[in-house]
């Protein structure tokens, strides 16, 4: 077994991960290639090229201190949900369990789709390839937004939602959730406030991904042509408004295109009250990330300006 420099094995050892494999695969796998896709804090994911059977798995492990709170029986329900009910393409989910019953540590194992993140890719199509990849995307975020919840909310293992009754209740929750800073949240909420009129007319929730970047968009090139292989990390997603998904695109550099917004709308018209909405959704987004780089901190001040709230200075 090889790998990348680094301390995976302090989450889960050798003997623990070929254990866990055969419990999942069989008694005859074995790993003939193991990288490591994120690590934190007793939180490690592992990407392996496993024989008998011949397939690429994620391995996804979160022990209890772990900084993530990783609902992976809630992210395993979302992957089999959009499977049913789009045409994305998505991961086979093989085993899930967050009980401790049997592991000092939860886990999460899927399959591994074949494909390179849209931050690579999207430089070295021509414009005509990239015109149709957003093209892309844009159906495909339409499609997730076609998925609806009878209420605003966390969305549970289950598939029910914790129901906020208000769309502007649960937007106030999901911020206290998200916003880790106290005065960056009050700086929000106060914003939320103040805007509130703008949501009074919001009454359908849907699936929101709420982490749609570059890196979590992948495209595979098979027979002359680029085609959108997966969506990746629905471990934020939560039943919310599909505008918060859209604006946090638009902010994001070479996520949104023309085409992009002709194949969304043919399949989820967009109000016309986004545009006015759009602001605060990026705001929220830029007090969640919160780093102090001169970009960030260079976005944030202008949408201070936009929605005439006091400037931020710095983050906490």
């Amino acid at each position: 077994m090889s790998s990348e420099t680094s301390n995976w094995e302090t989450v889960i050892s050798p003997q623990q991960l070929q254990q866990l494999l055969q419990q999942t695969l069989g008694t005859r796998v074995t790993v003939t290639g193991l990288r490591v896709g994120k690590q934190r804090h007793d939180y490690v994911v592992l990407l392996l090229e496993v024989r008998h059977p011949s397939i690429e798995v994620v391995v996804k492990l979160a022990g209890p201190q772990a900084p993530l709170a990783c609902p992976f029986e809630r992210t395993a329900m979302l992957h089999r949900l959009v499977a049913s009910a789009t045409t994305l393409p998505m991961s086979e989910v093989l085993a899930v369990d967050t009980s401790y019953q049997n592991w000092p540590w939860r886990y999460f194992i899927r399959t591994q789709v074949p494909g390179h993140e849209w931050a690579v890719v999207r430089q070295q199509m021509s414009y005509a390839e990239r015109t149709k990849a957003l093209g892309q995307i844009g159906d495909a975020v339409a499609q997730l937004h076609s998925i609806a919840f009878p209420a605003f909310g966390e969305i549970a293992a289950d598939g029910g939602v914790q129901g906020e009754g208000s769309y502007l209740a649960a937007l106030t929750t999901h911020a206290r959730a998200i916003i880790k800073h106290a005065q960056s949240r009050e700086m929000f909420l106060e914003a939320l406030e103040q805007k509130q009129g703008l949501f009074s007319d919001v009454g359908e929730a849907s699936l929101c991904h709420e982490d749609l970047h570059k890196h979590n968009i992948l495209f595979r090139y098979r027979q002359g042509r680029w085609h959108l292989a997966a969506i990746l990390d629905f471990d934020k997603a939560w039943a919310g408004h599909h505008e918060t998904d859209l604006a946090r695109l638009e902010f994001w550099r070479g996520m949104t295109s023309p085409e992009f917004w002709e194949a969304y709308e043919a399949i989820h018209p967009v109000d016309a009250l986004y545009i006015q909405r759009r602001a605060l959704y990026q705001f929220l987004w830029c007090l969640e990330y919160a780093q102090p780089t001169t970009t960030h901190l260079a976005d944030t001040e202008r949408l201070c300006t936009i929605l005439e709230v006091p400037r931020l200075e710095r983050f906490e």
